[in-house]
């Protein structure tokens, strides 16, 4: 049973009408129109808490945003699930691991694992370079999906949003164009942009920054002092301490 955050979120998200946006919400699966089914894995396939459904929504801590969840033949066979703990088999978790390391202040049992585009796409690669400019001139879909993530905000209320890759970013300079319209460029140099910005929202303080996808990192393409894995990290670092996390 999903912790009850979860559970009003999933709710929410499953109200969402996403007919004829050729996107495979998750709630159009027989396999999902239950509890969630997948023990440990990025919401909405999974619970989006390191320790799946054991586990609490944390307070006041971190938000890590993904694109989406991934493509239909990468997890449906047979409308059966073909993955159950994403934390061990995933690059992404991989590398998610080797990133949020404890001199980040970032821990994995206190963030919240969610996808700017709570759905999946079709076909069988689970790359969505060529999908997420569409997603982003979509400007109906994306009103849908803003307003669900700041459903999401409003219940998590984390200090922290790490972005992923270039296509999350993107979908955050959308939200915030006057603080982060740089990312809406999409791009691993527009990311370096703005490393570290605070938001407000709905009455809460919010330190966003961006790092390189950790499952196949273009940390190497960031400009100093924020290049390679040790700078992300060191950019981590200073973000977190900025959202006063670990203190």
């Amino acid at each position: 049973m999903p912790p009850a955050g979860i559970d009003e979120l999933r709710r929410k998200l499953n109200a969402l009408d996403l007919i004829g946006m050729k996107v495979v919400p998750l709630n159009g699966l027989p396999l999902f129109r239950g509890p969630c089914v997948m023990e440990k894995a990025f919401f909405p396939g999974g619970n989006g808490l390191f320790h799946g459904s054991v586990a609490s929504i944390p307070v006041e801590g971190t938000l890590v945003l993904g694109s989406n969840f991934g493509c239909v033949a990468d997890f449906i066979e047979d409308e059966s699930l073909v993955r159950l703990d994403e934390t061990v088999t995933s690059d992404t978790w991989k590398g998610l691991r080797r990133m949020l390391q404890p001199e980040t202040r970032i821990k994995l049992d206190n963030c919240f694992f969610t996808n700017a585009w709570p759905f999946l796409h079709e076909g069988k690669s689970n790359l969505t370079k060529g999908l997420i400019p569409v997603w982003l001139a979509d400007r109906r879909l994306m009103q849908k999906c803003i307003w669900f993530f700041k459903e999401t905000l409003s219940i998590i209320r984390p200090k922290l949003i790490v972005a992923l890759g270039t296509g999350s970013p993107a979908f955050l300079g959308q939200i915030w164009p006057k603080e982060l319209g740089p990312w809406v460029g999409n791009s691993v140099p527009s990311m370096d942009e703005k490393t570290i910005q605070e938001i407000n929202f709905d009455g809460m303080s919010l330190v966003c920054t961006a790092i390189t996808h950790p499952s196949h990192s273009n940390s190497w393409r960031r400009r100093p002092p924020y290049r390679g894995t040790e700078g992300e990290i060191k950019l981590l670092l200073e973000a977190a301490f900025r959202a006063g996390l670990g203190q």
